[in-house]
């Protein structure tokens, strides 16, 4: 019954959103934004390298403990089947790169690291950045911080803990934040935790990324709420993602764009 209903929404969504490249958009911003970040494609180096990561872990058979805060539940699943369920789609990941490098952020979060190829794309962006990740199950934390090694990539802080338990305590720690990504436990209630926790540690030009906002009816409705949150102006839903803008100079206004 959920696959049928995010078949429909998909369907739904590609025949409502725009398609203009930009087009009939009139916040130069937003117009801007999609025609420089969402239409861009053009490949950098570092995606190649990541790719081979994941490649390689669809084709590892070893078993891991994977541990679902979400429902309290663990199993053992195999690190290829992880990396064929959970992990973001090359173009979605490298979204991630693109929007960070396009605005230069510096300090960036992600909820919910799994193997760590989203990590990795928003770490490579630039150079000048703060990568904090957090991920709840210890066996899947480690195997990222493989795929880290493997990319050189040290300056990533992966931090292992029950995200709906300490994510506040995380942030006053670390600070304000430029680009947040939340891909964590994918429920209403702790969506919304999560949304209201962060929106507390940004800043005007701050960017939250909401990962899968029609995996479910929680999902979509927990990012209706958000989209009428008081500190969101505009945002973006291009169905697997959706991009919340918090610049008080934006008008406030949702749009859908087919990418």
């Amino acid at each position: 019954m959920k696959k049928i209903r995010f078949v429909l929404k998909y369907f739904i969504h590609a025949f409502t959103a725009r398609n203009t490249g930009g087009f009939g958009v009139h916040s130069p911003y937003v117009f801007n934004f999609i025609q420089y970040v969402l239409k861009e494609c053009h490949p950098f180096y570092v995606f190649g390298d990541i790719e081979k990561i994941r490649r390689m872990n669809l084709k590892d058979q070893r078993a891991i403990e994977v541990t679902d805060f979400g429902n309290g539940k663990s199993g053992d699943k195999k690190i290829s089947t992880i990396a064929s369920i959970a992990l973001k789609q090359p173009e979605q990941a490298q979204l991630l790169f693109r929007i960070i490098q396009y605005f230069r952020l510096k300090n960036v979060m992600e909820l919910g690291t799994s193997l760590g190829i989203s990590t990795m794309y928003m770490a490579s962006a630039t150079s000048q950045e703060n990568c904090i990740t957090l991920e709840g199950c210890k066996e899947t934390a480690a195997i990222a911080r493989e795929n880290f090694r493997l990319l050189g990539l040290n300056k990533i802080r992966l931090i292992e803990c029950n995200i709906s338990e300490q994510l506040e305590t995380i942030l006053k720690d670390y600070g304000t934040q430029d680009f947040i990504f939340i891909d964590a436990n994918h429920r209403y209630e702790a969506l919304k935790q999560y949304f209201e926790t962060c929106v507390g540690y940004t800043k005007e030009n701050s960017i939250i990324v909401v990962d899968d906002i029609y995996w479910s009816a929680e999902m979509e409705q927990a990012w209706n709420e958000i989209k009428n949150h008081p500190q969101v102006t505009t945002t973006i839903d291009i169905f697997h993602m959706g991009i919340v803008f918090l610049n008080p100079m934006l008008v406030k206004k949702h749009y859908k764009v087919r990418c």
